[in-house]
């Protein structure tokens, strides 16, 4: 078996599981492109979420652990430090059954105090189940191959893999990966890497995958880790309550 360095994004745990991450060799994206993505600071940059109603978000349940009362949630904004509207967080709840050692169900909502004032730089964003083979976006904030945290928001194509064929890639003798999730595989030396964790994988426009970790270093040919939102539809619904 190939050495197994996975990389939780948020975290850049390098305990012998996945690692968070951040959209490494992609492309600045354009104002309005993905009026959905968030950033969530404490001051810096931490991890993303997406937009899914007027008061919540949804994001990866390692990023919860990152989460303080001095936490914001930035949206409206390809930019870091410029731009946008800033929420305090009222409320983080991570998936009970969240756990590092298996890293299934990676998935959290997020609610802000206040609504979010929909226009064409925010917007909500509907879920997708990938199909495979399609090709995707994943955007975010986090590490690229040339600045540490970048202040632009960049995306990278990604193809959404079959599971099996993306076990068979990473030699997945650990059983890491299950139906719950979908694999994102970008040209070498793309993907994501640390500081994109809870971000989106877009598929047609719609959230297809939330970032959860990736397998090696951010630079090297394996697939990205996503939480597919459509499994926990009921979760959701439950929580937001």
């Amino acid at each position: 078996m190939k050495q197994l360095l996975i990389i939780l994004l948020a975290t850049a745990t390098t305990s012998g599981l996945p690692h968070h991450g951040r959209i490494f060799g992609g492309t600045p994206a354009a104002s309005g492109q993905f009026p959905f993505i968030a950033s969530l600071n404490n001051p810096d940059q931490l991890c993303d979420a997406s937009i899914i109603n007027k008061n919540w978000l949804l994001t990866a349940a390692h990023c919860i652990d990152l989460v303080t009362n001095t936490t914001q949630v930035l949206v409206g904004t390809n930019f870091q430090h410029s731009g946008g509207t800033k929420y305090n967080i009222s409320k983080a709840i991570a998936h009970e059954g969240f756990s590092y050692n298996t890293l299934k169900n990676d998935i959290a909502l997020i609610k802000i105090y206040g609504e979010f004032q929909f226009d064409n730089l925010v917007q909500p964003v509907e879920f997708v189940d990938p199909g495979v083979n399609q090709t995707c976006i994943a955007a975010g904030w986090g590490v690229t191959e040339s600045v540490s945290f970048p202040e632009e928001l960049h995306f990278v194509e990604q193809i959404a893999l079959d599971l099996e064929l993306c076990q068979v890639i990473i030699e997945d003798t650990e059983s890491f990966l299950g139906s719950e999730q979908v694999c994102g595989f970008g040209v070498e030396g793309t993907g994501a890497c640390f500081g994109d964790s809870g971000g989106p994988l877009v598929c047609d426009g719609r959230l297809g995958g939330v970032m959860s970790f990736v397998f090696g270093g951010c630079e090297q040919n394996y697939p990205d880790v996503y939480t597919r939102p459509l499994d926990f539809v009921d979760w959701i619904s439950e929580n937001m309550k």
